[in-house]
This record gives C-alpha cells, sequence and structure tokens, in this order.
C-alpha cells in the first residue's frame, strides 16, 4: 500500500489523537463555553498539568494544549465510561442510520432512516437522556442538531457556566466561594444571555413546552428580576407544563414570581426554590396543577390556602423549610394524594390537616408546633415522623388513627421512650435515631421489612416474620452486660439479615466465663454481619488480645455467614491483618473440658472473598466445607 508506515500506538495516544482532532474540528464551530470530556484518565491528567513529555504523547498534548488556547473558552472534563454511554448509543445509531455510505463485506448499503421519523419521535427518545447527553446529540449531524434546537426540555443550570480555568475539570457551583471570584459577574452574565437567547430561538418556532428547568445564583436580585419574569412568562405563553425555577441567593433579598404564573391553565408541575409567592390580584386558574413542591419559598398562610383551595386537581404537595407560614391548614384538596412538611423555623405555631384523600404524609419538624391536629385522612398508608420531643402520648394516639397503614418510619423522636405497634397491614417499619427507646413491641405478622438504626438496645416482643436489619453503635466501654443486652436483643426475632456493628470504644471488659454461666446456649445464625472499628482516641493503641476477646463475645452471640470488617481509621487496618493471619491459623485446644465451646470448634469452613490490606473493607465468607469437630 503506498504511503504507509507500519508503526504501534498506545491507547493514551490514540486517545490524544482523538482528542487532537475533536479541537481541530471545534474550530469551525465558534459555540462557547466549550467543555470536552473523556474518559481516558491519562489524556485528562496531562492535559490539565503544566508537564512537558518529551516523548510522541508529549508533542499530541501540547498541540492539544495551543488548539484549546486558541479556541478560547475551552476547558475538559473527566468522565467515567459508563456517563457516556447514552451519546454513543445515539451516535451508534446515527452512524447507520444518518445517511452515510457504509462499506459492509464490500456491499455499500445507503442508509437514510432517521431523518423519516417524526419529530416527536425524536424529541421522545431524547427525553431518557441526561441534560448533558442531549447537549452532545449536537455535535452528531445538523440533523440532531435541529432536534436539540427543537427539543422542548428546556434544562438550564448556572453550574455549567462556571469553569475554575481552562484546562482544569469542571467544579460545582458554591455561592461563598464564588462570591470572591472575579469571574462570577461574567459567568452569571453569559449564563442571562445564553438562557434569554435559547429560550427567545424555541419560541420563535413554535413549539409547545413540555419543560422548563433553571437553575441560578445572583450576588443581586432586583437587576435581574425583571428578566426571570420576563423567561417565566415566555414559558407560560408556550404552554410550559412543567416548570422548576431555583434562585440560589441571599435570604434577604428574594425574587417575587410575576402573577401570570396563576394563570397558567396547562402547568401540570411547579417547583420553586428562593422565590416569594405574593397574593394574585384574582383567583389562580391552575386547573391542571397536580405537584407543587415548595423550596424556601416565602409564602403565607393565606396564600397557601388559596392554593390548595383553587389547585382542584392537586395530587402531590411538599414544603421545604419555607418561610412566612404561622398557622398551616391543609384542606379542601379533595384530590391530594402526598403531602411532605419538613420545617426547622420557629414560627410554625400549628398545623392542620384534614384531608381525606391522602396516602402519603411526612411530617418533619426540627419543633413540634404547639398544636398538630392529622384528622380525617382514614387512607393513609405511608407515614414519616421526624418529631424531635414527640413523646409517648403524643405518638400513640397520632399512629392509631390511621388503620390502613403500611409503611412508617420513626425518625429521630428523642424521647419516646415506646413503640406499640399491632397491624395486619403494616408491611414496612423502620426505626431510626430513637436514642430515648427502651421497649419495643411490635405485632405485625405481614411485615415485608424492618429496619432498626442507630437506637439504644431495647427489650424486644415482637411477631414478624421478615428478617431484622438492624445497625447498633456502641459509646464507651464493652461490657458483659452490653453482650447480653445485645443477645436478648437478637433472640427475639425469627430471622436477622444484616447486621451492622459499629465499635467506638475504649476497652473491652468481657468475660467468656462469667458469659457463658449466663447464656449456655448455642448462638444464632446471622445472614450478614458488617463490623465498623471506630476509636475514641485516634491515638489508642489495641492489643491483639483485646480483638480476640472483643470477637469471642461477638460469636458467642451470633454466627454470621458474611462477615466484612470496616476499620474507618487506618490505626485499625491492623485489626483486619490480625483477624486475616488468625483465622488462617486458628487453634481449637482452648475448651477442654467445656460442653458447649466456643465458635471456633463450630467453623465449618472460610472462604475469603476480597482482601486487601490498603483498602478500606475486606469480606469473609463462611463457606460449607468440612468441619473442624
Amino acid at each position: 500500500m503506498s504511503g504507509f508506515l507500519p508503526g504501534k500506538f498506545e491507547a493514551r495516544e490514540a486517545e490524544a489523537i482523538g482528542m487532537h482532532e475533536a479541537l481541530s474540528w471545534l474550530k469551525n464551530f465558534p459555540v462557547f463555553p466549550i467543555i470536552l470530556e473523556m474518559d481516558s484518565l491519562h489524556v485528562f491528567n496531562a492535559l490539565c498539568d503544566t508537564v512537558v513529555y518529551s516523548n510522541g504523547f508529549g508533542t499530541i498534548i501540547a498541540d492539544c494544549r495551543d488548539l484549546a488556547h486558541y479556541l478560547g473558552d475551552v476547558s475538559f472534563s473527566f468522565v467515567r465510561r459508563s456517563a457516556i454511554t447514552a451519546s454513543r448509543t445515539v451516535a451508534r445509531v446515527e452512524g447507520f442510520m444518518s445517511g452515510a455510505e457504509l462499506n459492509i463485506m464490500d456491499e455499500t448499503v445507503d442508509a437514510d432512516h432517521i431523518s423519516d421519523l417524526p419529530t416527536f419521535i425524536i424529541h421522545h427518545i431524547m427525553s431518557f437522556l441526561s441534560p448533558k447527553d442531549v447537549v452532545r446529540t449536537g455535535i452528531l449531524s445538523t440533523t440532531w442538531r435541529k432536534f436539540q434546537t427543537s427539543f422542548p426540555v428546556l434544562d438550564f443550570d448556572q453550574n455549567n457556566f462556571l469553569v475554575k480555568s481552562r484546562v482544569k475539570r469542571v467544579l460545582p457551583f458554591n455561592l461563598e466561594d464564588m462570591m470572591s471570584r472575579k469571574n462570577f459577574c461574567k459567568s452569571l452574565r453569559k449564563f442571562i444571555r445564553f438562557v434569554d437567547a435559547s429560550l427567545h430561538r424555541f419560541c420563535e418556532l413554535g413549539f409547545p413546552m413540555q419543560k422548563l428547568r433553571i437553575s441560578v445564583s445572583l450576588l443581586e436580585v432586583k437587576e435581574s428580576s425583571p428578566l426571570f419574569d420576563k423567561w417565566v412568562e415566555l414559558a407560560m405563553e408556550n404552554g410550559v407544563k412543567e416548570l422548576d425555577f431555583e434562585v440560589i441567593t441571599d435570604k434577604n433579598s428574594v425574587n417575587a414570581l410575576p402573577q401570570t404564573i396563576f394563570s397558567a391553565k396547562l402547568l401540570t408541575s411547579l417547583k420553586l426554590f428562593g422565590c416569594k409567592l405574593e397574593q394574585p390580584s384574582h383567583c389562580a386558574n391552575l386547573q391542571s396543577l397536580k405537584k407543587l413542591s415548595l423550596d424556601e419559598v416565602y409564602v403565607n398562610d393565606q396564600m397557601v390556602q388559596s392554593l390548595v383551595r383553587e389547585c382542584r386537581v392537586l395530587e402531590d404537595l411538599s414544603f421545604f423549610y419555607c418561610f412566612g407560614l404561622k398557622r398551616l391548614r391543609i384542606s379542601e384538596a379533595h384530590k391530594l394524594k402526598s403531602l411532605i412538611l419538613r420545617f426547622t423555623y420557629q414560627e410554625l405555631e400549628s398545623v392542620e390537616i384534614a384531608v381525606p384523600s391522602l396516602q402519603q404524609l411526612e411530617l418533619s419538624f426540627s419543633r413540634v408546633p404547639r398544636l398538630l391536629d392529622v384528622a380525617e385522612c382514614p387512607h393513609l398508608r405511608k407515614l414519616v415522623l421526624f418529631l424531635p420531643h414527640f413523646n409517648d402520648q403524643e405518638f400513640h394516639p397520632l399512629i392509631s388513627k390511621f388503620p390502613l397503614l403500611e409503611d412508617l418510619s420513626i425518625i429521630s423522636l428523642e424521647t419516646l421512650e415506646r413503640i406499640m405497634i399491632s397491624s395486619n397491614r403494616l408491611m414496612h417499619l423502620e426505626v431510626y435515631n430513637c436514642s430515648g427507646l427502651n421497649r419495643i413491641n411490635v405485632d405485625a405478622p405481614n411485615l415485608v421489612s424492618f429496619d432498626f438504626e442507630d437506637n439504644p438496645i431495647p427489650i424486644v416482643s415482637t411477631n414478624a416474620p421478615c428478617p431484622l436489619n438492624v445497625l447498633f453503635s456502641n459509646f464507651g466501654d464493652i461490657d458483659t452486660h452490653w453482650y447480653l443486652n445485645l443477645m436478648e436483643f437478637i433472640g427475639a426475632f425469627n430471622q436477622i439479615g444484616e447486621l451492622h456493628l459499629s465499635l467506638n470504644y475504649k476497652q473491652v471488659l468481657f468475660n467468656i466465663d462469667e458469659f457463658r454461666s449466663c447464656h449456655p446456649s448455642l448462638p444464632l445464625q446471622v445472614e450478614s454481619l458488617s463490623l465498623f472499628m471506630e476509636s475514641f482516641s485516634l491515638y489508642m493503641d489495641v492489643v491483639p488480645s483485646e480483638y480476640e476477646i472483643l470477637l469471642d463475645g461477638l460469636f458467642w452471640i451470633f454466627y454470621p455467614k458474611n462477615l466484612c470488617l470496616s476499620p474507618e481509621n487506618w490505626r485499625y487496618r491492623p485489626f483486619v491483618m490480625w483477624f486475616y493471619d488468625h483465622l488462617r491459623n486458628i487453634s481449637t485446644n482452648c475448651c477442654n473440658g467445656r460442653q458447649i465451646k466456643c465458635w471456633r470448634h463450630y467453623l465449618k469452613g472460610i472462604n475469603i472473598e476480597s482482601f486487601d490490606p490498603l483498602q478500606e473493607s475486606s469480606e469473609v465468607n463462611y463457606a460449607d466445607v468440612p468441619s473442624r469437630g
């Protein structure tokens, strides 16, 4: 073959050549900012540092840097290969369907099918892609660029316009960090111009708008407020169905939305962050609105009642840390199915909920209002409670109002001492971080899952057939009393699925002879045990004999089929090393003359699935191999 020079290229050189070709191609398309993503970490690191490589790879990298400098506003970003699967798939489809001539087995095939597909089908395909993948499709061909321009889902995030430098990875936006940076205002102006031009360009096409999402961070609201109003009005005029508007700014400067938003007849979903909702001069006409989410929004009691009353098909309503509310009342919402209330500020005095159609409810308050009345919700099936200082006298009357409850989450009820539940319908139960809990009685014969995490070890009585997933954290000395309580708790359940123990201790005071006399029975079976070793003192040295005492106590209570050891601090990695050696050189000359022997005598075998002393966890699997006897 004339002009052919045989040679061999490394993978990183091939990746660098591809990047060089992409930069060369971009000279013909002056669109900025440009973010080039790659899945080659070698090429990315070489582009981002200033080292000069004296080889062929270095020459290609130097040319890439020069091209990036020539183009101007260019940055590089490393992404994992899985993150670009979607765009590659689309590119592959485009390559086979774009009208190009393909030589397959010496046969020429002329294919041009994608242009025949209706635009709405292409848009439907693109709706399954992330916003970044949608943008990537625009470089495939002019056909896909037209599809991208007319795509009715518009997603504008200022994060994508904030680049630390031309040849460094893209950083997530942080307002406090960026306020002192000179390029913040420049990036903001560029972002605003881009959004404004894109919205006008889309509206000129005459397509109905499916969704508009705008996320912007401001130092000053007043200057940009008229422009934001215009954007919202443009979306309303084009029949937007989903609006997600996020303004990150100082709490003392809040953007008030235009009155036209209350006349959006086709709007089905409205999500607001950092805005202000003012009482409209006329009745709201949000006749299609099904989902309303207010996050750090300033809104008053009358406004909420008006919205709930006028939005007659509202199904999903959420409040996240909103301001301006004192007496919140949710009623006259005849189709409401889901309600989330999360508040941290102290002004909320009362909450009244009377929604017969309600099926899911979350109540999360840092301070429980003086009046919390949840009545007339007979069809409630899921309840999430995050209520510090909510006591037994308040908790049990509340849950007794919901006879159809299937899913219950109890989180951080710090003053709750007892949980008494009897239900044939309850299927999922979660109890997290209830520091005052000392007794639990659960009679739920149809329970499917039970998670119990970061609580004290309580006295338990249970009738639940499902496996228990439990996490206990210990702070203080580990003594025989702690082991006895743990054993009594574990023994109250028919099955233990996953058991996580986070041991933060000074010393182990376990006496195996004392324990044997109290509980001479064989240990229980546990499917999986994860052991997290933490330290009260980062400089505390643990002798191997304490490791052995610790494990003797745990394995006298239960036998785990799978054991995962996770030393959180590097000083506890010697524990993993010790345990690994201990298992390989285990001795059974320890229980002579005793009727019930320790765990070493009942160990059937060991299969170590993974062990790497440089990693943060190692897993040991106990396989069914011949017994030691």
